[in-house]
């Protein structure tokens, strides 16, 4: 069985189409031991990706970016519609319930989320995270965050739906890489 996301009552069957490419694609280049794909309720922006958190010095004087290892993206539990997780046996993957979970199901302080490092998650892993409600909105994201050992690569995507799902904005990844891996088998 390969993973493979199904269009719920709000999402665009072609942007799932759309999204499942992607998967495949992500599947053939980097076949990791682990693929989560993670739907949050509504479109999101390239601020989430490599968010690391702000330390705030009071009176508005905020530094950004302060970690070195990349986090997971600190959604709120209420936008995580759901997470779903694969394993590799062999050339497929299996769906399988992990114990733990990239996104907690409770809220938590800020703080403990700021140390959920995607590298101490998994060392071979994919994690898909995609927007819903995509029918009304017109428009999806996506952000990928690739482990492989000691390397995380992480970028974001933005589609919009007017004539077609076109690619609108790439960010650390070239719209080039985006389409190639599109165009996976």
């Amino acid at each position: 069985m390969m993973a493979e996301v199904k269009a719920g009552r709000t999402d665009d069957p072609r942007f799932i189409e759309l999204l499942n490419a992607l998967v495949r694609g992500l599947i053939s280049r980097h076949a990791p031991d682990q693929l989560w794909i993670i739907q949050i309720d509504n479109c999101f922006d390239h601020k989430w990706l490599r968010f690391s958190g702000t330390i705030s010095f009071g009176k508005g004087v905020k530094l950004g970016d302060w970690q070195s290892k990349v986090i997971f993206p600190p959604f709120s539990p209420k936008r995580v519609v759901g997470q779903r997780s694969y394993l590799r046996a062999g050339d497929h993957y299996t769906e399988a319930a992990l114990p733990v979970l990239p996104h907690p199901t409770e809220r938590q302080p800020s703080r403990l989320n700021l140390h959920r490092r995607v590298q101490e998650f998994s060392h071979s892993a994919c994690f898909v995270w995609y927007s819903g409600n995509t029918l009304a909105n017109g428009r999806g994201s996506v952000m990928v965050y690739s482990v492989a050992a000691d390397r995380v690569e992480c970028w974001f995507a933005a589609f919009n739906q007017k004539n077609g799902w076109k690619l609108r904005v790439a960010r650390g990844a070239s719209a080039n890489d985006i389409q190639q891996l599109l165009n996976s088998k």
